[in-house]
């Protein structure tokens, strides 16, 4: 009589990882470095700019002296041509100037904002989800990446709705994709102003 059953079966064996850990760590280092990368060169980006308006404010506050003392002088004297010209020329590169200000000053703001929204990404990063690309507009945005976990995408969802530049975007189309022979999700989102629903 038989007294002992062998259970066992190939199927209860643990399935083997798609991704073997060699390859998930150099992915990890991999995104690590460009993230690195893409902040180093947005800090460097930044000081220049802010030199060059540091350089375009001394200018301007020279142009201004000038024209001042032009204006000084003209006010005692019978206007000269040549002055009156040279003040007219001082004047249209002041205009210049102050433009090309506000031009810079107008382009700070915004690496500001994208400084704020990398900022935001990595408080929120996951370890089971990689964001590949993004467009972020005032009224509309979209966002792309895999997943090995698709639950996660709700919890990282909710956690990007607390970005202040979706403020008035509503999530409209998440579409999602199953790659083949793998657990790898790939996930597209697309968010919209509430307004233009």
């Amino acid at each position: 009589m038989k007294r002992q059953v062998n259970l066992f079966s190939v199927s209860l064996l643990p399935v083997k990882p798609v991704l073997p850990l060699p390859l998930l760590l150099w992915l990890l280092l991999t995104v690590v470095l460009l993230t690195a990368a893409m902040l180093v060169t947005q800090r460097y980006y930044t000081a220049q700019q802010q030199q060059v308006l540091q350089v375009l404010q001394q200018q301007q506050q020279q142009l201004q002296g000038q024209a001042e003392l032009l204006q000084q002088g003209l006010l005692q004297r019978t206007p000269d041509a040549s002055l009156v010209q040279q003040q007219q020329n001082l004047q249209q590169q002041l205009q210049r100037q102050q433009a090309m200000l506000q031009f810079l000053g107008g382009r700070q703001q915004q690496t500001g904002q994208f400084s704020a929204v990398f900022a935001h990404l990595q408080k929120i990063d996951q370890p089971q989800l990689w964001l590949q690309r993004f467009v972020l507009q005032p009224k509309r945005s979209s966002w792309h990446g895999f997943t090995t976990q698709p639950s996660a995408i709700a919890v990282w969802l909710e956690a990007l709705g607390q970005l202040p530049q979706l403020k008035g975007q509503q999530f409209q189309q998440i579409e999602l994709q199953q790659a083949e022979n793998s657990n790898i999700v790939q996930f597209s989102l697309q968010a919209q102003d509430e307004a233009a629903l």
